[in-house]
């Protein structure tokens, strides 16, 4: 199985880039074998190296009216019909591109959103999205324990 950590989000733009700080977090802390990390930014681009994964995880800022900072593990039929609305521009369109690059073979994909407390032009995240990083790292490495990645 071929799995990849995907991040987007907009590191200008302070809590939305958090997905992108946790991906290079990840990379840092040094992952399975056959796990793939794309920092995706903003770009829907990033599906067409996801091309080849069985598994994909998926991580971005999303508002659900938490307490920021909280950390939401969805599927992608959970976020599109949990009635709550996941609130963030990338992770619908990175799941939407991955399908149509697929061509109808669609990847089991995980999505773990970070609920923001301020998004707008900055670098940085605040202190109560920061201190959800490592638990973010954990909860991906326990996504993807078990699972046999080649």
């Amino acid at each position: 199985m071929r799995a990849a950590v995907v991040g987007v989000g907009n590191t200008l733009m302070r809590d939305d880039g958090v997905g992108v700080y946790v991906v290079r977090a990840l990379e840092r802390s040094g992952l399975p074998e056959g796990v793939d990390i794309v920092d995706a930014g903003t770009s829907t681009d990033a599906a067409f190296a996801l091309a080849e994964a069985d598994r994909v995880i998926v991580l971005d800022a999303a508002r659900l009216d938490g307490a920021p900072g909280t950390v939401y593990r969805l599927t992608v039929t959970e976020a599109s019909s949990c009635g709550c609305g996941v609130r963030s521009c990338h992770d619908v369109g990175l799941v939407e591109t991955l399908r149509t690059v697929l061509g109808g073979r669609e990847p089991e994909i995980v999505i773990f959103g970070v609920e923001p407390e301020v998004v707008g032009w900055g670098i940085g995240l605040t202190p109560n999205v920061e201190a959800a990083v490592p638990r973010v790292i954990e909860l991906v490495k326990e996504e993807l324990k078990g699972a046999e990645c080649s």
